[in-house]
């Protein structure tokens, strides 16, 4: 699974709908973890002081080698995009069940995973369909909005009056940036 260390990442919404009953208690997100930035960067970011980076390496240690990681799961870890230059993670708490031993006091990175419906989960992972599902509806959204500033545009085209206009550049300029919140999932291409 793939971590976002120093972000604000959470949909609380989607936290709230997510159906919980669909996670198989596979282990395979606490088996093989990645962090969203190098482990250099991350090591660093806890010397600075960030907690979120900290709670990481407190539950997740490295594999040694990518080699290791391969071994353990190779299917998860070539699910990750650039996995060949990344590090991977296990988690220091999880049990030979799949169980987690400090269930009651983890923290929240563990608590919320999947935190969103672009998170990367492990090959036939239980929240996969109602995942894709969800994404499928956020491309519905930014596809609508993208018609809306095509029309916008083309009412700009038009002769009318120059408040009308403003409006329209306005609501284009907010679709824009509502689009451009996506673009790291890409929404250019949607």
């Amino acid at each position: 699974m793939m971590y976002n260390i120093g972000m604000d990442y959470t949909n609380k919404d989607f936290l709230e709908r997510r159906p919980q009953r669909l996670c198989l208690m596979c282990g395979r997100c606490c088996r093989m973890a990645v962090a969203s930035i190098p482990h250099s960067e991350l090591l660093k970011k806890t010397e600075e002081g960030d907690e979120s980076s900290k709670e990481f390496l407190e539950i997740f240690e490295p594999y040694a080698t990518i080699e290791e990681a391969l071994k353990a799961d190779e299917a998860t870890v070539k699910n990750i995009p650039d996995w060949e230059n990344r590090t991977f993670y296990h988690c220091r708490f999880i049990r030979d069940d799949n169980l987690c031993s400090r269930y009651e006091t983890r923290y929240e990175v563990c608590r919320i995973f999947p935190s969103s419906p672009w998170a990367v989960i492990p090959p036939n992972c239980g929240f996969r369909g109602w995942m894709f599902n969800e994404v499928e509806a956020h491309k519905r959204k930014i596809r609508k909005l993208k018609e809306e500033s095509v029309y916008y545009n083309a009412k700009l085209k038009t002769n009318i009056p120059n408040k009308e206009k403003q409006l329209y550049k306005k609501l284009i300029d907010k679709i824009s940036e509502r689009v451009k919140l996506y673009e790291k999932y890409g929404s250019q291409y949607w």
